[in-house]
C-alpha cells in the first residue's frame, strides 16, 4: 500500500471479492495483533463491504457512499471485483456538491473505508 500510495486494497479469494484491507485496519487491527510480518491480510481485512455495480449510476453511488459514511466504493459484477469508485472519482465526474456532502458525512461517522 505503502508503495503504490494507496490507503485501500480489495482482497481476492479464488478470484471472488471478500473483503478489503484499509490503512485505518492496519493501524487499529494490525498493531492490536502484533508485528506486521506474522499478519495475514484476512487476520485484519474488513469483511461487511458496501458493494456498487457497473450499471450504477454516479448519483447511486454517492448516494450509496454517503448513507453507508464510506469514502471508496467497491464495484463488482457477478461478485467478481470490477473496480473502485472514490471520493476524488466523483469529483472527476462532477459531483462536487454530492462529494462535498459525503465528505462531510464520512467525517462525522465511523465507516472505515
Amino acid at each position: 500500500m505503502r508503495d503504490e500510495d494507496v490507503g485501500f486494497v480489495p482482497i481476492l479469494e479464488n478470484d471472488k471479492y471478500v473483503g478489503v484491507v484499509t490503512d485505518r485496519d492496519i493501524v487499529v487491527k494490525g498493531l492490536a495483533k502484533g508485528t506486521p510480518d506474522n499478519i495475514q491480510a484476512s487476520d485484519i481485512m474488513t469483511e461487511k463491504i458496501i458493494t456498487g455495480y457497473l450499471d450504477m449510476k454516479v448519483d447511486e453511488a454517492a448516494r450509496l457512499m454517503q448513507e453507508h459514511q464510506i469514502k471508496r466504493l467497491v464495484v463488482v459484477d457477478n461478485d467478481s471485483l470490477s473496480g473502485v469508485v472514490s471520493l476524488g472519482d466523483l469529483g472527476v465526474e462532477g459531483a462536487d456538491d454530492v462529494a462535498a456532502d459525503i465528505v462531510s458525512e464520512v467525517s462525522k461517522g465511523k465507516g472505515n473505508n
